[in-house]
């Protein structure tokens, strides 16, 4: 994480309390945000258009508010879709990359240990970067092809829901014994790729430290993967 001085970490408060209104501007009206906030109509306007800032005690008092569990939850939990076909649809989330990095933040003090974070690709990779981002360390992406012949993996294979059987790749140098690794997907339905995911970590010697899934079915369960779950349906 970011190490801030006293001003630093005003100065950010204070644009991420703008960059938040923003965000929520888009769902709400000024008359709406007020009655949330108990901020003026017009000031909060002046903040949404960048006429002026919020002073740090009116920034702070924004972000709290904000970052309220119950509020933020809700928020999001709203913009999830579901369709016949079992797919299921986090994409609105990342139209929101504030408010999501406040979600996230709530949700990563177990994992305050990691090294490394993996992302598998393809959905996964988004939020797997702002968990990369909020804790400061390096991403790495697991993928469904090797991208060159020139370059060493670990392989793990994934039987597919229709019986077809495939394989990811994790490359060699990006991974190291001493590694803590911790896993970030989109979605988890049956639990099958994130367990096949922790298999390639353990195969290139690294330590899972836990798995962080934005979606899952409830009812899901993991055998020796520390999970944290945002959201289940």
């Amino acid at each position: 994480m970011i190490h801030d001085t006293n001003k630093d970490k005003d100065l950010r408060d204070r644009l991420l309390a703008v960059d938040l209104l923003r965000e929520l501007k888009v769902s709400y009206t000024y008359k709406e945000l007020s009655k949330m906030l108990g901020l003026q109509e017009s000031l909060l306007c002046r903040y949404v258009n960048g006429t002026t800032i919020p002073s740090e005690q009116q920034a702070r008092d924004l972000i709290n508010k904000v970052a309220n569990k119950g509020f933020v939850s809700k928020f999001f939990y709203t913009r999830i879709r579901t369709f016949s076909d079992s797919f299921i649809d986090t994409s609105e989330l990342l139209h929101f990359p504030s408010m999501l990095k406040i979600l996230l933040e709530n949700r990563l003090s177990r994992f305050l240990e990691a090294d490394k974070v993996i992302g598998v690709a393809s959905n996964g990779i988004p939020f797997a970067t702002i968990v990369s981002i909020i804790l400061g360390k390096p991403l790495i992406v697991v993928k469904k092809h090797k991208d060159s012949i020139h370059l060493s993996y670990v392989e793990e294979s994934i039987k597919e829901s229709d019986g077809v059987v495939s394989s990811i790749y994790l490359r060699k140098d990006f991974i190291s014994k001493t590694d803590k690794i911790l896993i970030v997907d989109d979605v988890m339905r049956t639990g099958k790729t994130l367990i096949t995911t922790a298999n390639l970590v353990k195969k290139g010697g690294a330590t899972v430290l836990g798995a962080l899934v934005i979606v899952a079915k409830k009812g899901i369960s993991i055998n020796d993967i520390p999970l944290e779950v945002v959201f289940e349906l």
